[in-house]
């Protein structure tokens, strides 16, 4: 199936769910895979999705990398 996560269309099994998409897009971006837990993603109509929430065919996902750091 193909789900587009932000302006990227990724090509997925059937029955992956909004992690896999991430870890997908994160790799493809050769991105740190450890800040996928810090994303919070939202569907096209802005509701926000749990990691865990299952994918359809079609559906467009987004999120904003938080790039900044922490120096405490």
């Amino acid at each position: 199936m193909k789900v587009k996560v932000n302006t990227r269309t990724l090509v997925l099994f059937e029955g992956a769910r909004v992690k896999n998409a991430l870890l997908r897009y994160f790799t493809v971006k050769k991105l740190d895979k450890r800040l996928i837990d810090t994303v919070e993603v939202h569907d096209s109509f802005g509701h926000v999705l749990d990691h865990d929430a299952p994918l359809s065919d079609g559906k467009q996902i987004t999120f904003e990398l938080n790039t900044q750091t922490d120096n405490n």
